[in-house]
């Protein structure tokens, strides 16, 4: 079980760093609203991904 959320946590990563990619080419092309939407989308994929293999706290 443990295998399996730390490759779909690595796949998430991957996803978030493809997220920030289209983003900032979108920055490029001037598509401010386009930037902005992959950008958030990356960011919260990101935080998906981390709070997977992030451990609970014991309280």
């Amino acid at each position: 079980m443990s295998r399996a959320v730390d490759l779909l946590s690595i796949v998430l990563m991957v996803l978030a760093i493809a997220a920030f990619g289209v983003g900032v080419h979108a920055l490029g092309k001037r598509a401010d609203l386009e930037s902005l939407y992959w950008l958030v989308v990356g960011a919260l994929v990101l935080k998906a991904a981390t709070d997977m293999v992030r451990p609970k706290g014991g309280r």
